[in-house]
């Protein structure tokens, strides 16, 4: 930890000490019982932490139940309740955070709750919260006024919280300020997630109001349910992912005799103009150097871009960048061809013109194409006569705003029973299959936002059809 950090961590637990003392609840002998329940109920909150998909993070329902004590209580309880409740909840029982991290979050929970607090008093809130008006429900005139204090202590809430934050990390990494907030908080996603769970804080307070303790468990069941099922979908996502790279895996061991044998062909090539090179020296003939020094060069460049494709098919989180198609299925073929399941097969490459580019992670995309490109040389070395023509097909389709790539063999083709069921795990009709070729293209093209299916008829080869939406993954397509 740098001094400049160091000075600012012990700055804010030093400013949220002061706070603190100076804003204990004056009814604290009367509202001890409430506060404790609210701390309770706040620790539980934290602990409803779900990571999200992309793994890059965690959400949870510590805000909803933050703002709600603020609506409820005013701001010395909301500061003592919230701060506690950070302390104990991310220490003890849910993160075990280290100790710096916890006191450093405690205390900017309690300075966030003070000027949080302070907006909504300012805005026309209750300075002592609703509870101080008393019990009575609130009437249209009142919730109408609240309206511009509510999204005040939101506002402030959003700002002071990820202000802080986003301060430390900036110090303790080489991002700035700006980016930080832009790339770990002002985004889209997590924008909509912080809408939600502060939108949910009023409701949290109405139940509390209508029917005190009862409602609040009525609030949390339902979204405890949707906790439960979130963490399910995650752990759901990560098994996916797992079956992507034994797949990726498998792939490789394929890929890799191949590329072996072609590797030995380059090295071949350059050993021997390595060797003219050393002949020509000795007999102190050096005109045909430069083209041997080319040639090696250029053999070199192919030896590399080979060994960065099996480097790339070993990674497996989703990088998504800007993907030129075209690029994209020329090196897959260029790929393809050095498997045995290819040799003699006739190409047909079509690439229409003016296809834009991709938001894709190009590497999964490259194992999608190669398992199909590698499926149809195998459907066709099966045929014994016939042509054997694999075709290849990129266009771009303006109205649905996607392109569409489409791989097609004179192969066997699929029988009308198994056409349904290609894309199932574990499902396959080769000897030596594995069965999870097909449904891990079709789980990467889905990721991808984008639709992958097949058409065949017995005997007569068949065709797989992607459509790949511009935008991405998340993209409306």
């Amino acid at each position: 930890m740098t001094l400049q950090l160091r000075l600012f961590v012990l700055g804010v637990i030093g400013i949220a000490v002061t706070l603190l003392a100076l804003h204990v609840p004056v009814d604290l002998d009367a509202r001890w019982g409430h506060y404790l329940l609210w701390i309770l109920i706040c620790i539980a909150s934290e602990s409803m932490v779900v990571p999200v998909v992309s793994g890059e993070g965690s959400t949870s329902m510590a805000s909803t139940a933050n703002l709600a004590t603020a609506l409820l209580w005013g701001q010395g309880p909301a500061m003592w309740v919230c701060g506690l409740s950070t302390l104990v909840g991310e220490r003890l029982l849910v993160r075990k955070k280290p100790w710096v991290r916890v006191l450093f979050n405690s205390a900017q929970t309690t300075i966030t709750m003070a000027v949080a607090t302070a907006a909504f008093a300012w805005l026309g809130g209750p300075r002592g919260g609703l509870q101080s008006m008393g019990g009575a429900p609130l009437g249209g005139r009142d919730a109408v006024r609240l309206l511009l204090p509510i999204v005040g202590l939101a506002s402030a809430y959003l700002l002071v919280s990820r202000g802080l934050v986003a301060i430390a990390v900036a110090w303790s990494s080489e991002r700035s300020f700006v980016r930080v907030l832009r790339d770990d908080w002002f985004h889209s996603e997590r924008l909509i997630e912080d809408a939600a769970a502060f939108l949910l804080a009023p409701v949290m307070v109405i139940s509390y109001r209508a029917i005190q303790y009862p409602g609040v468990i009525l609030f949390f069941a339902p979204l405890y349910m949707i906790y439960l099922s979130s963490r399910r979908y995650i752990e759901l996502h990560k098994t996916q992912d797992q079956m992507v790279q034994r797949e990726r895996m498998a792939a490789m061991g394929q890929m890799a005799a191949g590329i072996g044998h072609n590797m030995r062909q380059q090295l071949t090539a350059i050993s021997g103009r390595a060797q003219m090179i050393l002949k020509g020296a000795e007999q102190s003939s050096f005109d045909a150097a430069p083209r041997h020094a080319q040639i090696i060069l250029e053999q070199s460049h192919n030896l590399k871009r080979l060994a960065d494709s099996l480097m790339d098919f070993a990674q497996t989180r989703l990088k998504i960048e800007r993907v030129d198609t075209h690029a994209l299925i020329q090196r897959a073929i260029e790929l393809a061809r050095t498997q045995k399941e290819l040799n003699g097969v006739e190409w047909d490459v079509r690439l229409g013109n003016r296809v834009p580019e991709l938001r894709a992670d190009p590497v999964q995309l490259q194992q999608v194409l190669l398992n199909l490109l590698i499926n149809a040389g195998d459907a066709m070395q099966e045929k014994p006569v016939g042509r054997k023509l694999l075709s290849v097909m990129c266009e771009w389709d303006e109205s649905a705003r996607r392109v569409l790539i489409r791989v097609s063999d004179t192969g066997t083709g699929i029988a009308p029973a198994n056409l349904a069921r290609i894309f199932d795990p574990h499902f396959t009709t080769k000897a030596t299959g594995h069965g999870f070729g097909l449904s891990t293209s079709y789980t990467i093209i889905d990721n991808h936002g984008g639709k992958i299916s097949a058409q065949s008829q017995p005997g007569q080869g068949a065709t797989f059809t992607i459509g790949l939406p511009l935008e991405g993954p998340g993209s409306w397509s």
